[in-house]
């Protein structure tokens, strides 16, 4: 997205700020599995069972006009994706946005749904881990199946956690996983069902094992890469795991793979999409020609994303995959709303860790510098500006690799 002019973006920028700040956090934000140390609902018998809902404030109108434009060219597949389900530790029950959220899937019909992990409430002593996953299937899994749509999962931190205190945890689902291994045309299922590789209609998919903040282990790191470098398809390829690269959330932000071996290698191997959860929050971001969509929470414990205000909505989020165009992302209000397309200028344009930037999906990274230029120097020369900008971009948008620069100039 180009602003014209200084002024035009600030103004925008502030209005956003000021959008924000009617939204607040979901009530089930602070009994969750997913607000402890890496660790998420479901439904029992044969019947989908509610619990209840979670209750969200969403604006009445949005006075900025939403930044998503959808490509005039013809999608080769349309993708739901799905994280961070479950609920309360141990419960067979999922919230009413994850039932709304399936109904709203099978209304949609895309063409596969791609979940992120946590999709049952572990990673605690003496739960009851076969119950949970009954009643997963029993929301989720067979509903889908029912409907004729496809899902492909990939482990979380409370379904399978690579922890060795968590073994047995990680055996059940792997247990689970292979009785219902989904009919996908399989590039590589030798890991499956931990982690795998697919093609669906000329796109190549990759799922990860990535359930602890550890860098990956070799062994995986080396299979991943295989997987890249032979992608079969003449389009860029999509990865998708549980753990976050970023960390885009106001609680437990330290959360995240501590792996910095990935970025350079979803660019190096033109990925144009990785899909995530975890941190129970949505953003869109986009850096160095890669989408990362870290999906928003639809069970329990929905969290604010940083510099936003408290704003932490249920989403559901669509993405289109083009032959030639970027990925177009339609997400959905869930909590607070009628599952009305979510506008992405209630997010901050983009998020500040520690030396660096994380641009908005939408937003380009010299829009993002400016804008944290603006904050710090606003008396910063024009010529200055664009020389910091320059150099920003030449040291990948971190400002601690950009000399004599300070925080508080």
């Amino acid at each position: 997205m180009h602003l014209p002019g200084n002024l035009t973006f600030c103004a925008q920028f502030i209005a956003a700020s000021v959008i924000a700040m009617t939204l607040s956090c979901g009530g089930g934000c602070a009994s969750t599995p997913g607000n402890d140390p890496i660790q998420t609902p479901a439904v029992t018998e044969d019947t989908v069972r509610e619990a209840p809902a979670d209750k969200a404030d969403a604006p009445d109108e949005a006075p900025l006009p939403d930044v998503t434009v959808e490509p005039k060219e013809e999608r080769l597949l349309r993708l739901a994706v799905v994280a961070d389900m479950n609920g309360s530790y141990g419960t067979d029950l999922y919230d009413a946005e994850v039932v709304k959220g399936i109904d709203m899937i099978i209304e949609d019909k895309p063409d596969i749904v791609i979940n992120a992990g946590d999709m049952v409430a572990g990673q605690k002593p003496k739960l009851d881990y076969r119950k949970m996953w009954k009643g997963f299937h029993a929301n989720v899994t067979q509903r889908l199946l029912d409907a004729g749509i496809l899902m492909a999962q990939a482990p979380g931190n409370h379904d399978a956690s690579a922890y060795p205190k968590y073994a047995k945890e990680r055996e059940i689902y792997i247990d689970e996983w292979n009785q219902r291994k989904p009919a996908l045309d399989y590039v590589d299922d030798s890991p499956y069902p931990l982690s795998y590789s697919f093609m669906l209609k000329g796109v190549f998919f990759v799922a990860l094992d990535a359930t602890t903040l550890d860098p990956l282990p070799d062994e995986t790191y080396d299979w991943l890469e295989k997987q890249l470098a032979n992608n079969p398809s003449k389009y860029r390829p999509v990865v998708f795991f549980h753990v976050p690269l970023f960390p885009i959330t106001t609680i437990k932000p330290t959360e995240i793979l501590r792996d910095d071996r990935l970025p350079p290698l979803f660019e190096k191997y033109h990925v144009q999409l990785v899909l995530t959860g975890h941190q129970q929050a949505y953003f869109p971001a986009k850096l160095n020609g890669v989408t990362y969509v870290h999906s928003g929470a639809l069970g329990g414990g929905p969290r604010p994303v940083r510099q936003n205000n408290g704003i932490a909505p249920k989403t559901l989020t669509f993405v289109n995959i083009y032959p030639n165009s970027e990925p177009y992302i339609d997400t959905r209000l869930i909590a607070g709303g009628k599952g009305e397309h979510f506008n992405h200028n209630l997010l901050p344009t983009y998020i500040v860790f520690g030396n660096k930037i994380l641009p908005r999906a939408d937003v380009s990274l010299e829009d993002a510098e400016f804008a944290r230029d603006y904050m710090i120097s606003p008396h910063m020369t024009k010529s200055q500006m664009d020389a910091l900008i320059k150099a920003l971009r030449a040291n990948g948008g971190d400002w601690g690799r950009i000399p004599d620069w300070k925080a508080d100039k």
